[in-house]
């Protein structure tokens, strides 16, 4: 019996084409959907973009000011838990920050910095509420969940100008953690 090689070949990408379509559709329609239509009913989210890969779930976020991304994450996970299963999560927030904000977070880093560093996480939010109340006009909140620290800056004046920091508690001393603005 001869094989033949055209029909073996053919047969063979064709079988590899849909295996590796079948498992980028389900990842597209099952898994990155379904998190980008949660994302984007959160209030305060501009746009969401959704990349998951075996490890890490990638998430791109245009939001508006004042928005509770310690909520947003807790939201995420109680609703589509499931979908992440044990993958990390990744933040990567859109830049709307002014020379103004970026003045206000560098005075706040080190203290900030200081604190984690110490795990003294209590005194984040009297530092920010102390810069806050010395340049007006200006909004600083703080939360912090089992993985994360999150610091939003934004101004009164301008809706669309904020900072985000996502500054991770497992951070190694002087690293500054992530800054996702």
């Amino acid at each position: 019996m001869k094989i033949r090689v055209l029909p073996v070949a053919i047969t063979a990408a064709l079988s590899l084409l849909v295996l590796l379509g079948g498992w980028f559709l389900y990842r597209q329609a099952a898994l990155e959907r379904p998190i980008e239509k949660m994302l984007s009913q959160y209030p305060g989210v501009t746009s969401a973009q959704v990349t998951i890969t075996q490890n890490k779930a990638l998430l791109k976020l245009d939001l508006q000011s004042n928005v509770d991304v310690r909520a947003l994450i807790a939201q995420l996970r109680k609703e589509e838990g499931s979908l992440l299963g044990s993958r990390t999560v990744a933040l990567d927030i859109a830049d709307h920050s002014t020379p103004e904000i970026d003045r206000l977070w560098k005075q706040a880093s080190f203290s900030v910095a200081e604190a984690m560093a110490n795990k003294r996480y209590t005194m984040i939010p009297d530092t920010l509420t102390k810069i806050q109340n010395q340049h007006g006009g200006y909004t600083i909140s703080s939360g912090m969940d089992d993985h994360y620290v999150y610091v939003a800056l934004s101004s009164a004046s301008d809706k669309n100008a904020n900072k985000y920091i996502i500054l991770p508690l497992t951070a190694a001393t002087g690293t500054g953690g992530n800054n996702n603005a």
